[in-house]
């Protein structure tokens, strides 16, 4: 069983500080899973503390037009924030401008605040300020002891006085929300990886814990399995993407921790959440980063998953309008070691999804082996690709057999 928090430390309204709500969901979901009821959403330093003003000086905080409140049943918005919870970059900067202003007023840095981090450099940074930080990826054992700990009246100050040394933060500090980590790991306590959840399945989120525990206790199999009961149930989870990354490249297997960054980033892509897929994509090798979506088709049409192919081209024709789906499709199976026959898989996963049309437009300009001149067929069997090539084959063989017979 997962450890409960008390009632005194269960925080029930949550101000979660991030540049986008989709690039929290999970966090959001963890904090639900611990009994969070309701959740605040801002994107940039200047509303949060205006918000977080408002409210210490007891005024309508609902008042602030960019919040995006979701309430439950029974509560109001003039109820007080439990907790402020913070993610390393803001629509409008690195987290650490907001947390200067927040240190530096008495009124506010009374509120406990934890921020999730996702690389061990940044983690070790903000720690030193005195603040409670969870580096990403976390069970919800982790979660609820770092919970604990934020809202422990026991928790140290905060030393504005470390915000205030580095005004302004690199670039490289400001997009190293969501980054990877891969070789940092989370050493808080954690549950038992074989442990079975009473009252019920096992659930996605249960999964992703299993896989968790299992990671830090170095049972990388087992972790393997968990993640992957994780990514059948939801395959665009880029937590349990980035926990596959990180077990693999621990048994020194960097193939397949790239394909399991690819995969973290386009699932951060299809969340709406470019800016991690950026980051993600800086640590792959710039052949696969340079164009995510294709990346993802070459590698679903070598795994044999060709419908997956398929919606990679799809994402990559909306994502590049200035290149037809034709040349997408053609230069990516390219990649691959038998081109032709990835084609025709391709155009095949097409109509089996319903696309018909698309279907029969891409095996007539990719199936009868001209270049890509926008040109009709020459002759009817140019629109049977499949016809055309049984044709050649039995030309072929009757020419064998006439030459054999000549001798």
């Amino acid at each position: 069983m997962y450890a409960q928090l008390s009632a005194a430390v269960k925080p029930t309204r949550v101000l979660f500080l991030a540049r986008s709500e989709s690039s929290v969901r999970m966090d959001v979901k963890a904090l639900r899973a611990i009994g969070m009821k309701e959740c605040i959403h801002l994107a940039d330093a200047s509303s949060a503390i205006a918000f977080l003003r408002k409210e210490a000086e007891g005024g309508k905080i609902a008042s602030v037009s960019s919040a995006s409140l979701i309430r439950s049943p029974g509560r109001s918005s003039g109820n007080a924030v439990d907790l402020v919870v913070c993610d390393e970059s803001l629509r409008d900067g690195p987290v650490s401008a907001f947390l200067t202003t927040f240190a530096r007023e008495r009124n506010l840095r009374a509120k406990p605040v934890l921020v999730l981090a996702g690389a061990a450099a940044s983690a070790g940074e903000l720690r030193a300020a005195g603040l409670s930080v969870l580096q990403r990826p976390y069970s919800r054992n982790d979660l609820e002891g770092m919970i604990q700990k934020a809202m422990s009246p026991m928790r140290p100050p905060l030393r504005y006085d470390v915000f205030a040394r580095k005004k302004e933060a690199s670039a490289k500090e400001a997009s190293g929300a969501g980054s990877v980590g891969i070789a940092a790991a989370v050493m808080t306590p954690s549950d038992a990886p074989g442990k079975k959840k009473k009252g019920g399945p096992f659930t996605i989120m249960d999964w992703y814990d299993k896989g968790i525990a299992h990671l830090k206790a170095g049972e990388l199999p087992d972790a393997e399995r968990a993640f992957m009961r994780v990514l059948d149930g939801q395959e665009d989870h880029p937590e349990a993407a980035l926990g596959l990354a990180r077990l693999h490249h621990a048994t020194g297997n960097e193939e397949r921790m790239r394909r399991y960054l690819l995969k973290a980033a386009i699932s951060c892509l299809r969340q709406g959440d470019a800016l991690r897929a950026d980051i993600i994509a800086g640590r792959l090798p710039e052949r696969l980063g340079k164009n995510l979506y294709i990346s993802e088709a070459v590698a679903c049409l070598e795994e044999g998953r060709c419908k997956a192919a398929a919606v990679a081209f799809l994402d990559a024709a909306r994502e590049r309008a200035d290149k037809p789906l034709h040349q997408l499709v053609a230069r990516a199976c390219l990649q691959t070691p038998r081109p032709d026959e990835s084609m025709a898989k391709v155009c095949d996963a097409f109509e089996r999804m319903g696309h018909v049309g698309t279907a029969t437009s891409l095996r007539r300009r990719l199936l009868h082996y001209r270049p890509f001149d926008g040109c009709e067929p020459a002759s009817w069997l140019d629109r049977f690709p499949r016809l055309k090539e049984a044709v050649y084959v039995a030309n072929h063989t009757v020419q064998v057999w006439r030459e054999a017979r000549a001798y």
